[in-house]
């Protein structure tokens, strides 16, 4: 009978956020509707590679990879 053993393979999981944060700054409502289409253009919808959090004075887009981070950066660069 011979015995093997088993390795387990381990996952870490990295727990920074990379933010876009953006600025209510008396921004009208077609500059905004644009702003989250374009992010759920090339992002898909909140969820799976970034979450959007809305506050009183600004609009959070959390990515979680530095990838879409720095696009999305690029891709806002004109508007932040």
């Amino acid at each position: 009978m011979s015995f093997q053993k088993k390795e387990t393979i381990k996952m870490e999981t990295v727990d920074t956020i990379w933010e876009i944060k953006l600025l209510w700054d008396n921004q009208n409502k077609y500059w905004w509707n644009e702003v989250c289409a374009d992010v759920v253009e090339i992002f898909g919808l909140p969820g799976d590679r970034f979450t959007s959090h809305p506050y009183h004075d600004c609009m959070l887009f959390r990515f979680k990879s530095k990838k879409d981070y720095q696009l999305c950066k690029i891709l806002l660069s004109d508007k932040i």
